[in-house]
């Protein structure tokens, strides 16, 4: 039996647990991905991966693949270490989730695969 993000989710405690709720509710509410557990924790795809959530003890990662060209958009998103165009936001306390900003990078992360294809492939 596969693994769905809502086990995922139901696997987690504390603010990690409502912070990766909110999240994912969020990400759903923006419209347009296909959610998947992938790697070990959920992720969004439209025409390619667009977005994950991973939980660590104190925060949760919001990434996103085509990060590098979304920086204007949110001065949370840092890029990660390594080759690729990944940058990632460390949502620390429910608070911090702004559905309409999570709305907005989702769009565009839409946006840019649709424009340049599947990050895997291209």
């Amino acid at each position: 039996m596969s693994k769905t993000v809502n086990d995922y989710i139901a696997g987690l405690s504390g603010t990690s647990a409502d912070v990766a709720k909110a999240l994912h509710g969020a990400i759903l509410a923006a419209g347009g991905t296909k959610e998947s557990v992938k790697w070990g924790h959920p992720i969004y795809e439209a025409g390619g991966p667009v977005c994950l959530i991973k939980a660590a003890k104190d925060y949760v990662t919001l990434g996103f693949w085509r990060g590098a060209d979304m920086l204007d958009l949110d001065p949370r998103l840092a890029k990660g270490g390594g080759k690729g165009d990944m940058a990632f936001i460390k949502v620390k306390a429910l608070g911090e989730v702004d559905q309409a900003q999570v709305a907005r990078l989702v769009a565009k992360g839409i946006a840019l695969n649709a424009e340049k294809g599947d990050p895997f492939k291209s």
